[in-house]
């Protein structure tokens, strides 16, 4: 059997491993889609070649939560508040998608993440309205050609009706079905809402994602006015090293010791949080804790599609944080942390260990698969290149990454996808995305609200939830 052979050549090798760190006019040599060799003058000559001549080479950053299913829905959610996007955009928009929606609206917004250099994500798909949409998500990831965890949203999509279909035994369904163990595909699990359903509930959930090898993540602590639950799910056995919290920004120091213990994974996601006022980011109270932060996107229909986007605001918002009680004294920073090295490692490193994947991905070390992005050097706004590493943290954009490798294959060259027709694509998503539009329109107009009487006892129903 031919072995295919690609070297990536000339840039400065950003290899996010601590033993190999950056290697300046370096070399990435693979074979069938695994990293062989890092270094300079591997001395290579029957091989592909991909030029980073005056770039960066890295690897692919990682997205810890995204609702990949939203991308239809693009900037809709600019100047919403969290309150607003839960009560009123969220329940209209999750049922007005078709099956065929979801699948379009995952495979775009899966290409949207490639082209910005995220090899790998954590799609938090609760667009489950049934097993046809399910499947169709699971379709759209598998067409765009991104490693994924496809987390099956377990959870109801009406806050006073539960799920008309038996989602568990459809998880375990696509379990089986639609993931081989080898592949770029692999299950996760994402729980009803905390508060929502039955805590006894959620630990039957994360029990079947344990029995199927499966990541499990649940959102908690980015609504003041709800219980964080974190106390409930300890006492239940469901928090551990696979199960990844996202957002925590309301959770209280009893929650985080609790959550330390558990040694649980946790994703910010600062685009969302800060500008729907969710509160303070929790970087720098998961880092006090020992745990590793990690990035998320969560929703375009608010956020940019990159990593490296949210993760430099996450950066800048730790530093001010670090640098606000000196500042109100008078006196100035003379460090500032954290690093664009461990900033870096969020996006990269951090993630891929959240999602269960570290021997796959996060750095480009011999052995791991090439999941990589090439920087290209003929962008003004890459050249010189000075600081490798504060440079992708600090100054690069989506349209700068030339080339990105999800498992040695070319998913973007040349600044363009491969194998896309994005003419066909793109009049699609239009037309898809008015048609949610136009279904959405009709269901806030004709929607009946929650009584009064429901309205009032929500809180009391939470409370019973979690105690059951």
């Amino acid at each position: 059997m031919t072995t295919h052979r690609i070297l990536v050549r000339g840039g400065h090798v950003v290899t996010v491993d601590p033993a190999l760190g950056v290697v300046p006019n370096g070399e990435v040599l693979i074979e069938d889609g695994t990293i062989v060799a890092v270094g300079r003058d591997l001395g290579v000559s029957d091989a592909e070649v991909i030029d980073a001549e005056g770039g960066i080479i890295a690897p692919g950053t990682i997205d810890t939560h995204r609702h990949t299913w939203q991308t239809q829905l693009r900037g809709c959610c600019s100047d919403m508040s969290l309150q607003h996007y839960i009560q009123g955009f969220w329940p209209d928009a999750v049922p007005s998608y078709t099956a065929d929606d979801a699948r379009l609206g995952t495979l775009a917004g899966a290409l949207d993440a490639l082209c910005g250099g995220v090899t790998t994500v954590l799609d938090y798909a609760h667009v489950t309205n049934s097993p046809e949409h399910a499947d169709a998500a699971v379709d759209g990831l598998q067409e765009a050609g991104i490693r994924a965890v496809f987390a099956y949203g377990l959870g109801q999509t009406d806050l006073f009706a539960p799920p008309h279909y038996d989602r568990m035994a459809d998880f375990t369904r696509i379990a089986g079905e639609r993931f081989s163990g080898d592949g770029l595909l692999t299950p996760g699990v994402a729980f009803s809402e905390i508060g929502m359903a039955p805590t006894s509930l959620i630990a039957a959930q994360k029990r079947l994602a344990d029995e199927h090898g499966a990541l499990a993540t649940v959102h908690t602590g980015a609504v003041w006015a709800n219980p964080t639950g974190v106390a409930e799910l300890a006492a239940a056995g469901v928090l551990d090293p696979r199960t990844v919290l996202v957002h925590t920004n309301t959770l209280s120091e009893a929650d985080w010791k609790l959550a330390a213990e558990a040694g649980v994974k946790v994703s910010t996601t600062p685009e969302s949080e800060l500008n729907m006022g969710a509160g303070k980011l929790a970087i720098s109270t998961v880092l006090r804790h020992g745990l590793k932060p990690t990035i998320g996107v969560d929703v375009v229909s608010l956020n940019s599609g990159d990593i490296l986007t949210p993760t430099r605001q996450a950066v800048a918002y730790t530093r001010w944080a670090a640098a606000e009680p000196l500042n109100k004294d008078g006196q100035d920073v003379q460090v500032v942390s954290p690093t664009a090295a461990e900033a870096l490692e969020w996006a990269t490193a951090n993630g891929a260990d959240a999602l269960g994947l570290a021997d796959r991905v996060g750095s480009l070390t011999p052995g791991k698969r090439a999941d990589l992005i090439v920087v290209g050097g003929r962008h003004l706004g890459v050249r010189p290149v000075n600081d490798p590493v504060g440079q992708l943290v600090f100054q690069t954009s989506p349209g700068q990454i030339d080339t990105v490798l999800v498992a040695g294959e070319v998913v973007k060259r040349d600044g363009k996808l491969v194998g896309v027709d994005l003419d066909g694509l793109l009049g699609r998503l239009d037309d898809s995305a008015r048609e949610v539009r136009e279904r959405m329109a009709h269901r806030a107009a004709t929607a009946v609200p929650p009584s009064p009487e429901q309205m009032v006892a929500f809180p009391q129903w939470m409370a019973h939830n979690l105690a059951s």
